[in-house]
């Protein structure tokens, strides 16, 4: 079951010579710790780039977020799971 958010969210990436890490973030009142970013991708929104990344969190949840670069905002896009 996909699910869309398009929900801004907190969120502790590192950022070194030019790479973008997400580390961890703040949704739904809880912290997701990411264990494994399995894809990015960049896309553009005029002339700001945006960072697309799908990672999988230590609870085996999968999302796919984004960081815009103009106002510096992360969003959670897309969370995809199990209907349980």
């Amino acid at each position: 079951m996909t699910t869309e958010y398009a929900e801004q969210i907190e969120m502790i990436a590192h950022f070194n010579s030019g790479n973008i890490r997400p580390c961890r973030f703040l949704w739904s009142g809880r912290v997701h710790h990411i264990t494994t970013v399995s894809s990015t991708w960049d896309s553009r929104e005029g002339a700001y780039p945006l960072y697309h990344y799908v990672v999988r969190t230590a609870t085996e949840d999968i999302y796919e977020i984004h960081f815009n670069t103009f106002d510096l905002f992360w969003t959670l896009d897309y969370h995809y799971g199990i209907a349980k």
